[in-house]
């Protein structure tokens, strides 16, 4: 038994006595890995003002430098999950972003000799480092919960597993305003950070990881390597389709998940008084101060029989934000992530490509939504609207991981997980931030002529400039929701019959549930 680890479980009993409270904890891990991945975004209007910097770069911090290390450094992690101790690197992993969390508090220039490596590079740097140890957080515990869990049980466990994306979120969000007010966005990272690193000792000393294979027939052994996965996962002719419509899809919440903190105080504000140098910063404006004071946010006194409220009931600030929009962002995801796993199970029995045709509808349904949430006149109804919106999109990462783990090996599932968590993340992650905020710098330059040729950008240069996040966002939304076709186009390619331990079919029907090997037709055509 290794050094306070309470050991392995090698039998479904003891598996169905641990793993409701190993399913939270691995769901807390998750928590703490989207709060310090998150908590970037809440700050990053203060970040980019204190170090100058423009959207592009700030897009390049939170996504693609970022999403880079993660994917890369995902597959040799997710191989040495698949080797040796997956609840092992787990907890190391934990313990390594949330130090580098801590660190990018220290972001400033550093001087060596005659030559300086700006604040910029520094932070971009450390936030590298946190994509450096998250790249080992879902993996293995992605293959641990596929162990705890039977098959007609993974869809819903893996999906309760993925709403501590939003979870994380909602509290990044909340921490994230509220410290940012309180101390400052350097201080904001130390006080995130630090929790994760004890939190790592409690996972290691309490929870038992399952022998791999447990809830399959054979408990294997086998320790498959990158090339062999791959080459697995893209031998079934569904996977590459449902795999770019994932990252579709996440390129859409990842673009606009990270630039809502920036594009409510841009879109709904004015330009703070206090503003100096190239480096506009806003001060977004609340529609329904009474609101804000209803709700114990501001100040409201009462003059000579009238009621008069306080100048902060009408400005937004960080807490506000932070409030508001991990509310509807974190619980919105919550609820979908969640039902998009039960509700892939149930119809899955069924009919298997409903795995795929849940995400599809929730992607098709939720973007028309996002683009009325991004055009509403009112940050509160932005925010109506972007809640539902954020619920169906959700409801892709449950039943697309369920499925994966259903068409390979057990011993495939970490390094499955991480194949295609590198797709997604390399084409949502990555490229989603970075693509709107490259977009929003080029609208910004390019004001004036847009102004002229486009009127509906906005009446001036000026708003054409502030607007600019606004309309790069829209842009993102209206270029990725056309691919989530591919979810369907996978589902009508996945492997008929039911599936041996390999993942490949053995009857001629869509379901186990059909004796008579009888091709369901439910859902929708082709």
């Amino acid at each position: 038994m290794a050094f306070l680890s309470p050991g392995m479980i090698t039998n479904m009993g003891d598996a169905k006595k641990h793993r409701t409270y190993a399913l939270w904890i691995l769901i807390i891990v998750y928590i703490f890995n989207f709060i310090d991945r998150q908590i970037v975004n809440i700050l990053q209007e203060d970040i980019k003002h204190d170090l100058g910097l423009n959207d592009t770069q700030l897009g390049m911090m939170t996504g693609l430098a970022f999403a880079v290390v993660y994917c890369t450094a995902g597959i040799p992690v997710a191989r040495l999950a698949d080797s040796t101790s997956r609840k092992g690197v787990m907890v190391i992993s934990l313990a390594v972003w949330s130090a580098f969390t801590a660190l990018c508090g220290l972001a400033n220039p550093i001087h060596i000799g005659t030559f300086t490596i700006s604040a910029f590079v520094v932070l971009l740097v450390t936030r590298m480092g946190v994509g450096l140890g998250e790249a080992g957080g879902s993996p293995p515990a992605h293959a641990m919960i596929s162990d705890l869990y039977e098959k007609e049980k993974r869809g819903r466990a893996l999906a309760l597993y993925s709403a501590g994306l939003y979870a994380g979120t909602l509290l990044g969000y909340y921490l994230g305003g509220w410290l940012s007010e309180a101390l400052n966005w350097r201080q904001a990272f130390f006080v995130v950070g630090i929790p994760g690193v004890i939190f790592a000792i409690l996972a290691w000393t309490t929870v038992k990881e399952p022998v791999r294979g447990l809830s399959g027939t054979t408990p294997s052994t086998d320790k498959p390597t990158f090339v062999k996965s791959f080459a697995k996962l893209w031998s079934i002719k569904a996977f590459p389709y449902y795999a770019i419509a994932t990252g579709a899809g996440t390129f859409i919440t990842y673009g606009l998940g990270n630039w809502m903190p920036s594009f409510m105080p841009r879109t709904y504000g004015i330009v703070d008084p206090a503003t100096a140098g190239e480096t506009v910063k806003y001060i977004g404006q609340w529609s329904m101060p009474e609101l804000q004071a209803t709700l114990g946010l501001c100040q409201a006194t009462v003059v000579d029989g009238v009621r008069q409220l306080a100048q902060d009931c009408f400005e937004m600030n960080k807490t506000e934000i932070g409030l508001f929009y991990g509310t509807a962002s974190g619980i919105g995801g919550m609820i979908g992530t969640i039902a998009g796993g039960y509700i892939a199970d149930r119809l899955g029995a069924k009919d298997r490509r409903w795995f795929l045709w849940v995400p599809m509808w929730g992607k098709f349904l939720g973007a028309p939504l996002f683009i009325a949430a991004l055009l509403a006149p009112t940050v509160e109804l932005s925010l109506l609207l972007y809640f539902p919106g954020i619920t169906l999109a959700a409801m892709y990462l449950g039943p697309a991981l369920a499925i994966t783990h259903h068409l390979v090996p057990a011993s495939m599932r970490a390094m499955s997980s991480a194949v295609l968590f590198f797709i997604l993340n390399i084409l949502g992650l990555g490229t989603g931030p970075f693509v709107v905020g490259l977009l929003s710098d080029w609208i910004g330059t390019n004001a004036s002529s847009l102004s002229d040729a486009h009127s509906f950008l906005g009446d001036s240069v000026e708003e054409v400039k502030q607007m600019s996040l606004k309309w790069a966002m829209i842009i993102a939304v209206i270029l990725m929701t056309p691919l989530s076709i591919l979810w369907h186009i996978g589902a009508m390619k996945l492997p008929k019959g039911e599936l041996d331990d390999e993942g490949s079919a053995v009857k001629e029907a869509l379901t186990e549930g059909d004796p008579k090997g009888h091709t369901q037709a439910t859902g929708p055509t082709a």
